[in-house]
């Protein structure tokens, strides 16, 4: 005769075990995070960050894309004093040689430089566009040694027309970077300001957003932040709590 199974006695969880689910839980409810949300997440294919951000003099602005505790992009302030008193804003690449901004070599008069786009909401950033330059410029002002009053203003984040002498709002760079191995293309939305007081920290900028597609090798769109395939990043979710990041 067959004897019918014992009822099996659930098994206890341990007493660390049990706390480290508490706090997981206690994490999720304090940042609002739902199980649906965090399974959104992990089918999203844009990750998109909130965030805001200005540059400081002397103190370089670090942009985490897909927030793996690595650094993957910087925007740096600069000052050159010498025949000429130069005072701008730079973006870059960080650590890895591979991680680049789009951009170009430009010239005005004698003057050559390396400048990252200022591009618009809408484009597209992805293995057809080049990233031929490193430690791109993105706006400098020019001072004269001799006529201290006299400035110029280079770079394509100066602004145009009537707003040439006061920078450009919400304009995007382009950005490619590594993720163990493969790469992924992203955009930073950057507002850039000038102040013409020929100081060091005279060119901000302010940081209020950045994005990547989590598929290797595929295109993403400057400022898109809203569908199906995107999922918002804010401070305090889950991840940043359990990894310590608050």
């Amino acid at each position: 005769m067959t004897r019918s199974p014992r009822p099996r006695k659930p098994s206890a969880l341990s007493r660390s075990t049990r706390q480290q689910l508490n706090s997981y839980a206690l994490a999720a409810s304090a940042a609002g995070v739902s199980v649906l949300a965090l399974a959104r997440a992990s089918e999203a294919k844009v990750i998109y960050t909130e965030t805001h951000q200005v540059t400081h003099a002397r103190v370089p602005l670090y942009i985490d894309l897909n927030h793996d505790g690595i650094k993957d992009f910087v925007l740096r302030t600069m000052y050159y004093r010498g025949s000429y008193s130069e005072v701008g804003l730079s973006a870059s690449g960080y650590r890895n040689v591979n991680n680049a901004v789009a951009g170009r070599r430009f010239s005005r008069s004698s003057y050559f430089f390396s400048a990252a786009y200022a591009l618009p909401a809408g484009v597209r950033i992805g293995p057809e566009r080049k990233f031929p330059v490193h430690h791109p410029l993105m706006a400098a002002e020019l001072f004269n040694r001799l006529h201290t009053s006299q400035h110029s203003d280079i770079g394509p984040w100066v602004g145009k027309g009537k707003d040439k002498d006061k920078g450009v709002s919400n304009r995007y760079l382009g950005l490619k970077f590594v993720i163990h191995g493969k790469v992924h293309y992203g955009w930073a939305r950057v507002s850039v300001t000038l102040g013409h007081q020929r100081q060091y920290g005279d060119v901000t900028g302010t940081l209020t957003g950045y994005a990547y597609e989590s598929i290797p090798n595929k295109p993403i769109i400057t400022g898109k932040t809203r569908g199906q395939d995107v999922s918002t990043f804010q401070p305090d979710t889950l991840g940043e709590l359990a990894q310590g990041k608050r």
